[in-house]
């Protein structure tokens, strides 16, 4: 029988990729797991930007939320310390100053590779996407050859192009290959395309998200080996 740390690392998984899975996970810590629960609920409360939420992790310790929760929302980017200025009005999500916020939250494609073995949504400025005979590999935040990038593989699938100056984003398992932080992605539809569109007056810009992606085609084989990124 799982541990409740195992349950409430479930929960939390599920929350990220918004899985009805997280309703069985809940319901357990309920059942047997005061603490693990309150934990839970701390976090599934706010890793949203509905309007009763809140951007300050100071400001969520004092209404309350466990400790743990509030780590947890801080590791994800959904709030940071000292997220207001000095007069409290402006936050960080939509200042356009500090830290990069992306399209509805998650985590830049720098910081990815410490989340690795994670299941985590993923953020970043297209660089470049490359066919080769293993399917396609989108790059974001660095082209390769640099270790530093994020990729989207996309195995056995060739996608439209996209135009530049776009930002994607997209939810999977991220793992290290020969130390690039990877995702693999199984539908190119599941590849989110945001577009910025002109500043406003004040200066703040904002992304629309634009049509799915379509793929080209896909290419059938028996065996599939892990290639180089491209």
């Amino acid at each position: 029988m799982p541990s409740c740390s195992e349950i409430l690392d479930s929960a939390i998984t599920y929350a990220r990729i918004d899985s009805d899975k997280i309703n069985s996970a809940m319901q357990a810590l309920a059942d047997s797991c005061d603490d693990e629960y309150d934990i839970a609920v701390g976090y599934v409360s706010h890793a949203t930007d509905a309007g009763y939420s809140s951007d300050s992790c100071e400001e969520l310790l004092g209404w309350g939320t466990p400790t743990e929760s509030v780590d947890l929302l801080e590791n994800d980017g959904w709030c940071r310390y000292g997220a207001y200025d000095a007069e409290g009005e402006t936050s960080w999500r939509t200042a356009g100053q500090g830290s990069q916020a992306w399209p509805e939250g998650g985590i830049g494609w720098d910081g990815a590779a410490a989340h690795a073995g994670e299941v985590q949504r993923v953020c970043g400025p297209l660089m470049s996407m490359r066919e080769t005979a293993d399917g396609t590999f989108v790059n974001v935040g660095e082209d390769y050859p640099s270790a530093s990038r994020f990729t989207f593989i996309f195995w056995d699938i060739y996608l439209e192009p996209i135009n530049a100056g776009a930002t994607l984003c997209g939810s999977g398992e991220i793992y290290l290959y020969d130390g690039v932080a990877q995702m693999e992605m199984y539908f190119a539809g599941d590849l989110e395309i945001w577009q910025s569109t002109t500043p406003a007056p004040t200066g703040v810009s904002s992304n629309v998200r634009i049509h799915p992606i379509r793929q080209v085609h896909t290419r059938r084989r028996d065996t599939r080996g892990r290639m180089d990124v491209h």
